[in-house]
């Protein structure tokens, strides 16, 4: 028995963690941190408090030790499925099942998928949606990056440091990217940008060989060695529909932005699966709300 569960172990998850436990309650947190996109995003430059920026994986890191620091538990275990009990809520993972009085959703979001003809086929085998994950294993060959905004451009800088060529494929008519991004591209000699790029197909043999796109309806190909999905995110928000929390038209759970808390009492939501912004400052402030409401909703239900 738990005074909170945390589902996620994002930046909002473990703000949270750390907020409910530094707040005298019993908390758990459930997730692997490595999992999370804070995790698999790479170099940090825009993170508050470290000005010659900081990884990633490091970030979560030290977040979990904070956390932790204060007494919360973290299991590094996925939930499958959630329950309310009236004025209780039972977690289930693969392996256990916890109770808490109160119930925080933060389970980030996903990576879209193309959808094109090749894409599931050569998953794992050239084709990618981490660049960080995946990037040192394309080191010296020619591959392709497809999205569009910061995504596709932070995927574009990193992936030039390592490939020899790179094949930025912006599927806008003009890339959205911020001017800093733009200006670095702009530099650097093994990038090629295509914009008003539309994926219509990835082929290969047993690996990826190379993908097909139209550019204004003309019928164009290079060939790579692998292909990197940078097309944005969709919230996880499945646990959350079984228990009947409220969705908004974009699909993210609905939150009162005031205090996170859901239509469902007790149970408080924050972080990308939110919508919103999505960057890994905003998901720490919906964190920070989140846990103190949790917290003042435990204390007025005791």
């Amino acid at each position: 028995m738990h005074d909170v569960v945390i589902v996620g172990a994002g930046p909002a998850g473990l703000t949270a963690g750390m907020y409910c436990a530094r707040a005298g309650r019993k908390t758990l947190v459930l997730g692997n941190i490595y999992g999370s996109q804070q995790s698999m995003g790479g170099l940090y430059e825009n993170y508050p408090g470290f000005p010659d920026g900081i990884q990633g994986i490091e970030l979560s890191e030290r977040m979990l030790q904070q956390a932790k620091k204060f007494g919360a538990e973290n299991q590094p275990e996925n939930a499958s499925k959630v329950v309310s009990l009236g004025n209780l809520f039972r977690i289930k993972t693969e392996s256990w099942q916890y109770e808490a009085r109160a119930l925080i959703l933060a389970m980030g979001s996903s990576h879209r998928k193309l959808g094109v003809p090749g894409e599931e086929k050569y998953a794992g085998k050239g084709v990618s949606y981490c660049v960080h994950c995946d990037g040192a294993l394309f080191k010296g060959k020619a591959v392709a990056v497809v999205g569009r905004g910061n995504g596709v451009a932070r995927g574009g800088l990193y992936l030039a440091n390592l490939a020899e060529k790179v094949h930025l494929l912006n599927t806008e008519t003009k890339l959205s990217a911020e001017s800093t991004y733009i200006d670095r591209l702009k530099g650097l000699s093994n990038v090629a940008v295509v914009n008003g790029a539309d994926v219509t197909g990835i082929n290969g043999d047993d690996l990826v060989l190379g993908v097909e796109f139209n550019v204004g309806g003309t019928p164009r190909s290079v060939k790579v060695s692998g292909v990197f999905v940078e097309i944005g995110m969709k919230p996880n928000v499945e646990l959350a529909q079984d228990l009947g929390v409220e969705l908004t038209q974009g699909g993210f759970v609905k939150v009162n932005r005031l205090n996170q808390e859901t239509n469902i009492l007790g149970v408080f939501a924050a972080g990308d699966i939110t919508g919103g912004r999505m960057q890994v400052t905003t998901a720490v402030g919906s964190g920070a709300s989140a846990a103190i409401s949790a917290n003042q909703y435990i204390s007025s239900h005791a």
